[in-house]
C-alpha cells in the first residue's frame, strides 16, 4: 500500500509538472489566427469529514473519516478552427486520473472493474462542426445542449446526462455533462424569435453513478450494484443488477424542439417538447423459472415545458424560472410485476438574482434564491416517491440560496471571494457549502471549501442518501487561453 501511495503522489506531481511545462510551448493561436487553443490543468482533493453510517446501505462505507475521498487531476484542451465566419470546427478533450484509489487501504474492497472504469479518464467530450447559412445555424457532432435556467438542480436541462460518479452534483454542469452525438438546428424566424430542433438519432447515455464501493456510490445504481432479495426469514440473497445498456440504434434516439422569443426590452420566454429516454435508472424485475433478473432500465418520457428570464432595471434584479410536465415518468413500485409504475409529474423553479451592497463589503455582493417544487400525480399507496418507501410525501419542495462577496482590492492582481451555498429540502434534509476562492490574474484559481450534508431521521429528503458523506476539499486550477 505504501508503494501505491508513493505512486499516487508521484503521479500527481508529474501530471502537474509536465502539464505546466508544456504550457510554456503552446501557441494559443495558429494558422494566421484561425486556430485557437485553450484549456486548463486542475487538481481537486477532498477528505471525508464524517464517520460513515455503517450498515445502513447508504454507500461510501469503505472510506473512514479522514480518508482521501477524491484526488483527481485533470488536463483539458479545447480547440476551435475557424475556416470562415460561417464554418467552424470545435473539439474538447479531457484526461484525468484519480489518485484516491491508490491512496486508501480500503481500495481492495472496490471491484477491479469499477476502479478501472473510474480511476482514469481519456475522453473526447465534444467534437462538432458549426455551419451558418443566413438565418439557419447547424451544429453537427458530439455536443452539449443547454435549455435550463436553474442552478444546482435540473428541470429543463434534460438533453445531456450527467457523470455523477466522481463528485456527485457538486461540479459545474459543463464539467459533468456527457456529450452526445446530435444534430442541432436553430432557425432565426425574426431577430427576436428562434426555432430550435434537436435530434440525438442513435445514441443514449444514462446518468452515471459511482460504482459499488466508491465514495459517491448510491446503491444500487452504479456499476456492480446488488439487489438484496429476501429468500427466507432473516436470509437475504444479494443478486447482481444488470446495467441495462441501451443498444445504439435509431429506435433508441431522442428528439425535440424549442421556440424561444423575446418580448419588449428583454423578457425571454421559451417553450419546448422533448421525447427521450429517462436518464435516471429505474429498477426492473424480470421473473424467470429460477431466480429473478434485476436490471436498470430507462423508459421513454415526454417532457413538455418552458422557461423565462428577465431583468427588471428599476430594482436591478433578474427573475428566471422553468416548468416541466413529464408524461410517463417511471416510479418504483415493488407490488408491480416488473417493479415499475409510470406516473405523470409536474415541476417548476422560480429564481431571483440581485447584486446587493452589504455592510461586510464596499463592493457589490451577489444574492441568489431559488424555489423548486415537484409533484407526482395520481400516486398509488405503493408508489415509492422521492426515495420514500412509505409514500408519505408524493411532492418535494427545495429552497436554495447563494451569497457571494468578492474582494478585488485586498490582494494585488487578485480577487478573493468568500461565498456560501445552501440547499434545503423542506422534509428536513439539506446541504451547505462555505467556500473561499482566490483568482490570481487570468489563469490561477485556488478554492478551499466544505460540503456538509444532513438527512431526515426516517431516510427521507433529497440529500439523505449522502447525509454521511460530508467533505472538505482544495481545488487548484490553471487555465491557459
Amino acid at each position: 500500500m505504501e508503494r501505491r501511495r508513493k505512486k499516487a503522489f508521484v503521479s500527481i506531481a508529474v501530471f502537474f509538472a509536465l502539464a505546466l511545462w508544456s504550457l510554456e510551448g503552446f501557441a494559443y493561436t495558429l494558422l494566421d489566427g484561425n486556430f485557437e487553443l485553450k484549456g486548463f490543468v486542475r487538481n481537486i482533493t477532498a477528505v471525508r469529514t464524517d464517520d460513515p453510517h455503517v450498515g445502513k446501505g447508504l454507500g461510501g462505507e469503505n472510506f473512514e473519516k479522514g480518508d482521501v475521498a477524491l484526488s483527481r487531476s485533470f488536463l483539458q484542451a479545447e480547440g476551435t478552427y475557424t475556416i470562415s465566419p460561417d464554418f467552424k470546427f470545435y473539439g474538447r478533450w479531457r484526461g484525468s486520473y484519480d489518485a484516491s484509489y491508490d491512496m486508501n487501504e480500503t481500495s481492495h474492497a472496490i471491484p477491479k472493474d469499477v476502479i478501472d472504469d473510474q480511476r482514469i479518464e481519456n475522453e473526447i467530450r465534444e467534437l462538432y462542426v458549426d455551419i451558418r447559412k443566413g438565418p439557419l445555424f447547424l451544429r453537427l457532432g458530439k455536443q452539449q445542449v443547454v435549455w435550463g435556467e436553474s442552478d444546482g438542480l435540473r428541470l429543463a436541462d434534460i438533453i445531456n446526462p450527467l457523470d455523477l460518479s466522481w463528485h456527485y452534483l457538486f461540479e459545474n454542469w459543463e464539467d459533468t455533462r456527457i456529450g452526445l452525438p446530435m444534430i442541432r438546428a436553430i432557425y432565426a424566424v425574426t431577430p427576436k424569435t428562434d426555432l430550435e430542433f434537436v435530434w440525438a438519432p442513435v445514441s443514449f447515455e444514462p446518468t452515471k453513478f459511482g460504482g459499488k464501493g466508491t465514495y459517491w456510490e448510491i446503491p444500487p445504481l452504479g456499476k456492480g450494484g446488488l439487489f438484496p432479495l429476501p429468500v427466507a426469514p432473516g436470509v437475504v440473497l444479494n443478486l447482481p443488477i444488470r446495467q441495462g445498456d441501451v443498444p445504439t440504434s435509431m429506435k433508441n434516439g431522442s428528439v425535440g424542439g424549442k421556440i424561444k422569443t423575446s418580448f419588449g426590452s428583454g423578457f425571454d420566454v421559451s417553450v419546448y417538447d422533448y421525447y427521450h429516454r429517462y436518464e435516471l435508472p429505474t429498477l426492473q424485475m424480470t421473473p424467470t423459472a429460477g431466480l429473478p433478473i434485476f436490471s436498470l432500465v430507462y423508459p421513454y418520457v415526454n417532457s413538455i415545458g418552458g422557461t423565462f428570464n428577465t431583468y427588471v432595471n428599476p430594482i436591478k434584479t433578474v427573475f428566471r424560472g422553468e416548468a416541466v410536465y413529464n408524461h410517463g415518468e417511471p416510479q418504483q413500485d415493488f407490488t408491480k410485476p416488473d417493479f415499475i409504475s409510470k406516473k405523470d409529474t409536474i415541476a417548476f423553479m422560480v429564481g431571483v438574482d440581485r447584486p446587493t451592497y452589504l455592510p461586510i463589503n464596499s463592493e457589490s455582493s451577489f444574492l441568489s434564491f431559488q424555489f423548486f417544487y415537484k409533484k407526482v400525480l395520481n400516486t398509488d399507496p405503493t408508489t415509492v416517491t422521492f426515495g420514500d418507501i412509505n409514500n408519505t410525501v408524493p411532492e418535494q419542495t427545495i429552497l436554495s440560496g447563494i451569497l457571494s462577496t468578492p474582494y478585488p482590492k485586498l490582494i494585488p492582481n487578485a480577487v478573493l471571494t468568500p461565498s456560501v451555498t445552501v440547499f434545503y429540502d423542506t422534509v428536513g434534509a439539506g446541504w451547505v457549502r462555505p467556500m473561499l476562492n482566490l483568482r490570481y490574474g487570468d489563469s490561477w484559481s485556488v478554492t478551499v471549501a466544505a460540503n456538509q450534508f444532513w438527512g431526515h431521521d426516517n431516510s427521507r429528503g433529497f440529500f439523505n442518501p449522502i447525509n454521511d458523506r460530508s467533505e472538505a476539499y482544495v481545488d487548484v486550477k490553471y487555465s491557459f487561453q
